[in-house]
């Protein structure tokens, strides 16, 4: 049994091979790709160069794979590894549900307005988005370029700006929580939206939310909290929910999505972020 065998049947190990999202590219990799292949999955294969003995002793194999000789093999050591997580979230109330690409790679399928995807391991580096309306494979709604650091917990929001559509890449908590406490921040993803302020039972706890902004996390009681969103010109309450609860321990986002231009309104996600259960 040779040393790329002994690689395949290390039993317990997860690798790149058994990741949803693909590898990651240089910049200067990102900058050569063509329009043309959108959706064919750009792999290292494109750019292999011979692998070095450091690889080796980083864990980095170049395996051979039939007509595919440089398929490169990353072994996922838990405290060793560099990765991030990323999900999708649709928060574009104008496009209906998407695929979405990365790197010529389909992370997500039919992803619905107000959808997340799962958390996905993610080497450091550069992917290119590409987004289609579902079902289809022509005439890209969105390709733009997000950039992956090492360590990091990511949501990524497919957003409408008024003008054009484009991906906000927003950074999770990664803190210790402190278990008699729940943690919360505010993201206001929707254009049409005025300039807000954030009640929390009543108490008035962040002034003047803009349009893409992300609020610092707030320390709160465990619970049922009673959230009000208000127009901070005229103190007119535009969205009330009287029942978001937080469990202690715990750090959520409220993402504010919508148009208040349409029948939709607006709406507010709050899910539970990556930081309560993922690890490094």
């Amino acid at each position: 049994m040779d040393e790329y065998d002994n690689m395949e049947n290390m039993e317990g190990i997860e690798t790149s091979a058994d990741m949803i999202m693909p590898l990651p590219l240089t910049e200067e990799q990102i900058a050569n790709l063509t329009d043309e292949n959108y959706t064919t999955e750009v792999t290292d294969v494109d750019f292999a160069e011979p692998q070095s003995e450091d690889s080796r002793a980083r864990g980095i194999w170049n395996r051979p794979n039939g007509n595919r000789p440089n398929i490169t093999i990353i072994p996922i050591i838990p405290g060793v590894t560099s990765f991030s997580y990323i999900r999708y979230l649709n928060a574009n109330p104008s496009q209906g549900a998407v695929d979405v690409y990365i790197n010529g790679r389909k992370v997500a399928s039919y992803l619905n307005y107000r959808a997340f995807t799962e958390y996905m391991k993610a080497f450091p580096g550069y992917y290119r988005i590409v987004v289609f309306k579902a079902g289809t494979r022509r005439n890209p709604i969105s390709v733009s370029q997000i950039n992956v650091i090492a360590n990091r917990i990511y949501t990524a929001a497919f957003i409408d700006t008024g003008m054009t559509t484009e991906w906000q890449l927003i950074t999770d908590n990664t803190r210790v929580l402190n278990q008699n406490r729940a943690f919360v921040r505010f993201i206001q993803l929707s254009y049409s939206a005025p300039l807000m302020d954030i009640y929390v039972d009543n108490r008035l706890v962040l002034s003047d939310l803009d349009f893409q902004e992300v609020s610092r996390y707030l320390s709160i009681a465990p619970g049922n909290r009673d959230l009000k969103l208000k127009v901070a010109t005229t103190n007119r309450t535009i969205l009330q929910d009287p029942n978001m609860y937080l469990r202690a321990g715990n750090s959520y986002s409220v993402y504010i999505v919508g148009d208040m231009a349409s029948r939709m309104g607006l709406q507010v996600l709050i899910p539970l972020e990556g930081t309560t259960y993922l690890s490094f």
